[in-house]
C-alpha cells in the first residue's frame, strides 16, 4: 500500500516496458539497486544511476548519481537535481519512464464546532437615573429683554454634584456650591426623593 503522497511512473520502453513503479519516499535506479529500480536488469544503466526522492514540500525531484550514460528529462541531460512534473519523460540507459501521477494529500479542513451555549455576560447591568432638573433663571436675566445681551459676570457657573451608591440603591444630588443635598432612593424601579437623615454629632 502506498502512502498519501506518492509518484507513479509507467515504463514505456526497455526491458520493463508496461510496468508501473510507485515511489513513496525514494527510488534509486541502478544495476545494484533493489526491486523496481533495477529496471528489469537494464544493462545500459550504471550501478548507481539516478535517484528520485520526495522533497519536504511534497514535490519529487530526480538527480543523476554520476552515471556513465547520463539521465535525461524530456530529452535533455540533467546536470543537477530537477523537480518532476506530470507528463515528464525520464530516460536512463535503454529505459524510458513517464510520470503518470503525482499525488499529494489535500489539506483537511477542521470540522465546524458544534454550537454551544452563549458566552456568559460578564458586564454588570447599567442603571440610568433620569431626574428632571429645573434651574431658575436669575432675576436679572428674567427682567432683561431678549435683545439685550447679559454680561457673563451676572451668570454664575452652575455646578452639579451627584453621588450614587448602587449597592444601597441610594443617590444624593446637590446643585451649586454648598447647596443642600437631596437624597434619592430607588423603589419599584423609580428614583424617589427621601428625607435626608440628619447628621448626629458624637
Amino acid at each position: 500500500m502506498t502512502g498519501s503522497t506518492y509518484l507513479r511512473l509507467e515504463v514505456i520502453s526497455g526491458n520493463a516496458t508496461g510496468d508501473t513503479i510507485v515511489v513513496d519516499d525514494e527510488l534509486v535506479i541502478g544495476r545494484h539497486a533493489e526491486g523496481a529500480g533495477r529496471l528489469s536488469e537494464d544493462e545500459e544503466i550504471s550501478r548507481q544511476h539516478a535517484r528520485i526522492s520526495r522533497e519536504a514540500t511534497g514535490d519529487y525531484a530526480i538527480e543523476d548519481l554520476g552515471s556513465s550514460n547520463g539521465t535525461f528529462i524530456n530529452g535533455l541531460r540533467i546536470q543537477s537535481p530537477r523537480l518532476l512534473a506530470l507528463g515528464d519523460s525520464i530516460e536512463a540507459g535503454a529505459t524510458t519512464l513517464v510520470v503518470r501521477a503525482i499525488v499529494q494529500p489535500q489539506p483537511v479542513e477542521p470540522a465546524p464546532e458544534a454550537p454551544g451555549p452563549p458566552a456568559p455576560d460578564r458586564h454588570s447591568p447599567t442603571v440610568f437615573a433620569r431626574s428632571p432638573v429645573v434651574v431658575p433663571a436669575p432675576a436679572a436675566e428674567q427682567d432683561t429683554p431678549p435683545s439685550t445681551p447679559v454680561p457673563s459676570e451676572q451668570t454664575p457657573p452652575l455646578s452639579l454634584r451627584l453621588e450614587v451608591d448602587f449597592d444601597a440603591r441610594e443617590a444624593q444630588i446637590a446643585l451649586g456650591e454648598g447647596g443642600e443635598m437631596v437624597r434619592l432612593v430607588l423603589q419599584d424601579g423609580r428614583w424617589q426623593s427621601a428625607q435626608a437623615e440628619p447628621d448626629v454629632d458624637s
